[in-house]
């Protein structure tokens, strides 16, 4: 399936704001506007986009290319005449859709979940359809005032417009539409009207448009540089992982997140951020081995925070990859592993040898078993297992890699390695035992 994307319009707010560039090009954490859109559309599995542009169209033209380094295909449209409103950009792409049943539409400049688009992919209009992607949690949407309202009745449009008094929903500027819209807007063209709504309009009248609720989704219209704050503090809000154990959730995600923003206007990739976290935990483990413990904990909990930073870069930049997530598996189990040995070698004092040995081999033991049986947990039944959902006193063994680096710093701390590697001997295999519980039980009732 193909999409069609409009970045044919001037963004005059923005210009009167000061900036320059045209507006699809507008950065944001590292992105511009319209790689985003298109980022987000390929993240929903659509990789072929119809382009149009208008306002310096060929400086977005030379700056996204053909499309292939974000991995995708973009053929270019050109509106002369973007100037009459976005209804006039969708029917310049006639030509390159008419023949096909049905593709997606959606604007430059809204950033958005790939859920969005997921679910307008989950309906498939028939005949001379369109579905528009609807909003119907009208209390989240930033600024209601401004945002196109929809009527519904029965699941169809009833109404669509900025001026509308009553309506149930809010269009999100996505869409599952046929060749049919192209007749629409000209029929709307020929009455002097030439906004995309104009021609939804023309199908609500024919009992033809259709909504698409868009559920827990979200979305935002960046049309000024005071919804470009409000979209980067929603992305930066969604950075942090359901997968997250007590402490990454409370404490390190408040350090790793405003460091990813920072980051995200860089060069630096996701697998140089793992690759770092994994010399941070060389390091501590060196510290606590030479005798500087309180260095080395502190280090393991900085390892601790970078180690969340890679994982949200390669989200906020869609940058995930299967290699990038083994890499970070196995330079943590390193990690984990360096940090334990050099926590024994300073705890070894001659008196209780035999124990500092033997908490050492369980630490070692008990280090990748959090991961392992999620892993598990995630093949056996393809869900992801939520640490959040065993309550607190069971997240209070700290036996998740956060917490557990957590115990490092704090026996660095107090200069108690003995201590540290003995909760780390124990808890981590307490851990183990209640998630295999829990696990049998989940997978039992499926």
């Amino acid at each position: 399936m193909k999409a069609l994307v409009i970045a044919a319009g001037e963004g005059r707010r923005f210009q009167e704001k000061g900036y320059k560039g045209p507006k699809p090009l507008y950065p944001l954490l590292g992105l511009s506007l319209i790689e985003r859109t298109l980022l987000t559309l390929r993240e929903a599995g659509i990789r072929d986009i119809v382009l149009v542009v208008g306002y310096r169209g060929e400086e977005i033209r030379s700056y996204l290319g053909s499309g292939e380094q974000l991995g995708i295909k973009i053929e270019y449209v050109t509106n002369s005449a973007w100037e009459l409103g976005n209804g006039s950009s969708v029917l310049a792409a006639k030509e390159a859709l008419q023949e096909e049943p049905s593709f997606l539409l959606t604007m430059a400049d809204h950033v958005s979940s790939p859920e969005v688009f997921k679910r307008l992919l989950e309906v498939r209009p028939r005949g001379q359809e369109v579905y528009v992607g609807a909003d119907f949690k009208l209390s989240s949407v930033p600024d209601l005032q401004e945002a196109t309202k929809i009527a519904v009745t029965d699941g169809k449009v009833r109404a669509i417009g900025k001026e509308l008094e009553e309506f149930q929903a809010v269009d999100c500027g996505a869409f599952h539409a046929t060749p049919a819209l192209f007749e629409a807007l000209s029929q709307a063209q020929a009455q002097g009207k030439h906004t995309l709504s104009d021609g939804i309009t023309v199908l609500a009248c024919q009992g033809q448009a259709l909504v698409c609720d868009i559920g827990e989704a979200w979305w935002i219209d960046v049309d000024q540089p005071e919804d470009a704050e409000i979209a980067r503090k929603l992305l930066l809000s969604r950075l942090p992982s359901p997968r997250d154990g007590l402490i990454a959730r409370y404490i390190n995600r408040k350090l790793s997140v405003p460091l990813t923003a920072f980051l995200a206007g860089t060069r630096i990739t996701p697998n140089q951020i793992s690759v770092c976290s994994g010399f941070l935990c060389l390091l501590a483990a060196l510290f606590f081995a030479w005798g500087h413990l309180v260095w080395g904990g502190l280090l393991a909990q900085l390892a601790s925070v970078i180690d969340g930073v890679d994982g949200e870069l390669a989200r906020l930049k869609f940058l995930a990859s299967p290699f990038g997530e083994l890499l970070d598996s196995v330079l943590d189990r390193y990690g984990d592993g360096a940090i334990l040995i050099g926590m024994a070698v300073a705890a070894f004092d001659g008196k209780t040898d035999p124990l500092v040995f033997a908490f050492a081999a369980l630490a070692l033991l008990g280090a990748p078993m959090s991961m392992l049986m999620k892993e598990k947990f995630r093949t056996a039944t393809g869900r992801t297992y939520l640490p959040e959902q065993e309550g607190v006193l069971v997240n209070l063994l700290l036996g998740n890699r956060d917490g557990r680096l957590f115990v490092v710093m704090l026996a660095g701390l107090f200069q108690a390695p003995f201590v540290g590697l003995a909760v780390l001997g124990i808890t981590p295999h307490l851990l183990a035992l209640f998630r295999l519980n829990m696990m049998k039980k989940i997978i039992k009732t499926r």
